[in-house]
């Protein structure tokens, strides 16, 4: 049975206030046209985890969606620290976060211990960190340490994370949601299988048949998804690999608008209270940049060297 239905019907329906989401996204393919909805449709009192946290997670908490953060770090990449999620720590606006720490490698094995069943998972990265010393939400749950059953060494386990929904970005996905990306993968295969239920936003949607002819890039199973939506462009101004780039120009607007309260709101009513759509904020980005711009952005279409699955 077909899964096909329109970001707003998918946000709508399975994303609550108070879930937990893990939203992917880890360098590259974040799934904005979701987080737009999400602002959207004021979601309230989320808590959202990934790792490497960018300005999708910065537009959540300016936009006062979010309540705890399960973190490992967030900026605007080039343009440098994210200003909402500081106003937020700093000065409570909207309104103070709750705010839970890890490394770039604990977290992904947090993500990978939910997806594989498991009830914790020992890192050592994060072994004599100062991040062993502040604790908040999580309290004594953040992490333990125990002795080696083997060597009696000393090791931290932290506990494995389910996501009520993960939502993610990718390249392609069928009817039924089988989800195939490629490129940088970072947490989002981990991310999205640890979660309860899984939104998928994809590129182009295809036949079940081109997801069977190279099975090894789906990283989702059709059984975890509720919801395939159709987005191009739905990374924007992230990038998809093979479809379109960073847009940098984008990024630094969106810098230099949230450096206040003001320019923030003024971008959130710019770009997503006043489209209804990814559509409609596709056609507003040509008008107000000009589709040169936009053509720029396009990937030039090359193939990857080909395989075999023959036996």
């Amino acid at each position: 049975m077909s899964k096909v239905m329109s970001t707003s019907e998918a946000v709508r329906r399975f994303v609550n206030d108070g879930d937990f989401l893990f939203i992917g996204g880890y360098v590259c393919r974040p799934p904005f046209a979701a987080v737009h909805e999400i602002i959207r449709q004021k979601k309230r009192e989320l808590t959202v985890t990934r790792s490497n946290a960018a300005d999708d997670f910065d537009m959540l908490i300016g936009a006062g969606c979010v309540r705890r953060f399960i973190a490992t770090f967030i900026s605007l990449g080039l343009y440098g620290l994210a200003r909402c999620y500081r106003r937020s720590i700093e000065k409570g606006i909207p309104h103070t976060i709750e705010l839970e720490e890890y490394t770039n490698l604990s977290l992904p094995l947090m993500l990978m211990a939910g997806a594989m069943g498991m009830p914790f998972v020992p890192v050592k990265d994060m072994v004599g960190t100062d991040l062993m010393k502040v604790k908040a939400f999580m309290g004594e749950n953040k992490y333990r340490m125990i002795e080696s059953p083997f060597d009696g060494s000393p090791v931290m386990l932290v506990p494995a994370l389910n996501p009520d929904v993960a939502i993610i970005h990718v390249q392609q996905a069928d009817e039924d949601g089988n989800a195939q990306m490629w490129g940088i993968g970072g947490d989002c295969k981990w991310g999205a299988n640890a979660a309860k239920k899984v939104i998928v936003s994809c590129e182009r949607i295809v036949s079940r048949e081109t997801i069977g002819k190279d099975p090894s890039r789906t990283i989702v199973p059709a059984f975890k998804v509720v919801a395939v939506t159709e987005e191009p462009f739905g990374a924007h101004p992230g990038y998809t690999p093979g479809f379109y780039d960073v847009d940098f120009s984008f990024g630094y607007t969106y810098q230099q608008a949230s450096n206040t309260v003001e320019g923030f709101q003024a971008f959130l009513d710019e770009w997503i209270f006043s489209v209804k759509d990814r559509v409609e904020y596709t056609q507003k980005y040509i008008q107000k940049f000009g589709y040169p711009q936009f053509k720029k952005l396009q990937a030039k279409f090359d193939y990857s060297y080909p395989v075999s699955y023959a036996f």
